[in-house]
């Protein structure tokens, strides 16, 4: 009975820090759709009702316009190859502009269920902050965004992966993760 006990308390630990039981949307999500959206001047930019933003690469002046819109949040997908690239340190504008950053980086494979998990640990406090999710051009993002939508908030495959095109996923072996990730053909 110990065990039984314990097993429970552990599943229970675990919905806590997804934010809920896969199949129930949070209620920030009700009447949410992923619309095109213009931020600056940031590339491939959408966002699900007002709660999250997708986009591209933001510019310094893009952050503090995200800022401006209420994102208390940056999550960004890409590598630290590519960031080096960039021209400025964005973990130190995100965090001068005032909002949390985060980088997951990833690139052709999708991240492990680990660093998959503190991407929805972010995206799940969306209700309450709201979050701005980007890569290079807002693909990555919207593959991470269909296996979320679908995994998390219990959304048919096709619906997520027909959000996740929404919010930029466009490249074929991403889809193909992304449909292998939800048990899609």
């Amino acid at each position: 009975m110990a065990k039984l006990t314990t097993l429970a308390a552990g599943v229970l630990a675990v919905s806590l820090v997804f934010g809920m039981q896969a199949g129930k949307q949070p209620a920030w999500t009700a009447g949410a759709k992923v619309a095109p959206v213009a931020v600056g001047q940031t590339p491939n930019s959408s966002a699900f009702g007002d709660k999250v933003y997708f986009a591209g690469q933001p510019s310094v002046a893009d952050l503090a316009e995200y800022k401006k819109l209420g994102v208390k949040t940056v999550v960004n997908l890409r590598a630290a190859s590519e960031m080096e690239k960039l021209g400025f340190d964005e973990a130190a504008a995100a965090k001068a502009a005032g909002m949390n950053y985060v980088n997951v980086p990833f690139s052709g494979q999708l991240p492990a269920d680990g660093e998959l998990a503190k991407i929805y640990a972010e995206l799940n406090k969306a209700g309450n902050g709201k979050v701005l999710l980007h890569c290079a051009s807002s693909n990555r993002v919207g593959t991470v965004w269909a296996i979320f939508r679908g995994g998390q908030h219990g959304l048919a495959p096709e619906a997520a992966l027909a959000e996740g095109k929404a919010a930029g996923m466009k490249a074929p072996a991403l889809e193909k993760q992304a449909r292998e990730k939800l048990g899609a053909k």
